[in-house]
């Protein structure tokens, strides 16, 4: 897995800047049988406009991209990303699932109980709230020196920015380690063209859709869309190599892996899959 280190490093608060981007450190249990965490990096761009939580994958793939090099661009291996209006309180997130982008819309809320329990964090004083949530119980250290009410993923409502939050089973973990001000917008092109560009879908069909890509994973690859008299293999997202002679086989390979893998931030709406 690539490494990459931040100190734990904040800009001074500028008000007036136009972007606020907040790195947080993630650390997910994406199998809830197994002990292992996966950790990443995912932004937080708070917008005039807008409000942004992507993986860094995206900010890098954006940024090689900018350069113009000829040989192209890496795609970014997070696959998921949610985006809202300022001051709205509809959520937008977005999900690759073979060549199509899933546009989803939800309304979440968190009922926050503040606590007393106060400490230091660098030079700001860091908050305890709790709150029940996607069928999770959650912590959260905030402070109200950071005066937005927004935190990573769908998380929102504090008065002031989530630094770190954590569920009760250690699923899910997000430590806030650096902060950058722009004074004009910073935006990041890669993830502004999908706003248009999606396939919407209510829950119903959303369930039905991912309940139809578990049975046939590659299903986005066949109907003519791959020619595989000009292309030897293809590289999938886990790394393994997919060829004309073992899609079978990786077709029950990516139904495990399906499986394994479905451990969402809001377990409440976790989908079973057929065994």
């Amino acid at each position: 897995m690539r490494t990459l280190h931040f100190f734990f490093l904040f800009a001074s608060l500028q008000l007036s800047a136009q972007t606020h981007r907040f790195i947080y450190e993630v650390s997910i249990k994406r199998d809830s049988t197994e002990n292992f965490l996966t950790k990443d990096y995912f932004h937080l761009d708070i917008n005039p406009d807008n409000i942004i939580y992507y993986g860094r994958d995206f900010y890098i793939s954006d940024s090689i991209k900018k350069l113009n090099r000829p040989t192209g661009f890496p795609a970014p291996r997070m696959n998921e990303f949610v985006a809202h209006k300022a001051n709205s309180k509809i959520y937008e997130s977005y999900e690759f699932l073979g060549w199509d982008l899933i546009k989803r819309t939800s309304e979440p809320s968190q009922v926050w109980k503040l606590l007393p329990e106060k400490k230091a964090f660098q030079n700001y004083t860091l908050q305890k709230a709790e709150t029940h949530f996607g069928g999770r119980n959650w912590t959260a250290w905030f402070s109200e020196e950071i005066p937005f009410p927004e935190g990573p993923y769908k998380f929102h409502g504090l008065p002031g920015l989530i630094i770190e939050l954590f569920d009760d089973k250690d699923n899910f973990s997000f430590k806030l380690v650096k902060s950058e001000n722009y004074a004009v917008t910073n935006e990041v092109t890669l993830i502004t063209r999908m706003f248009s560009k999606n396939l919407y879908l209510d829950d119903q069909k959303y369930v039905k859709y991912k309940l139809a890509h578990y049975e046939d994973p590659f299903a986005y690859l066949k109907n003519g869309r791959v020619d595989w008299s000009q292309t030897e293999e293809i590289l999938l997202d886990d790394g393994s190599k997919l060829t004309k002679e073992n899609i079978r086989s990786s077709t029950e390979i990516q139904r495990n892996l399906i499986r394994k893998y479905n451990n969402p931030i809001e377990l409440d709406k976790v989908i079973r899959y057929p065994q």
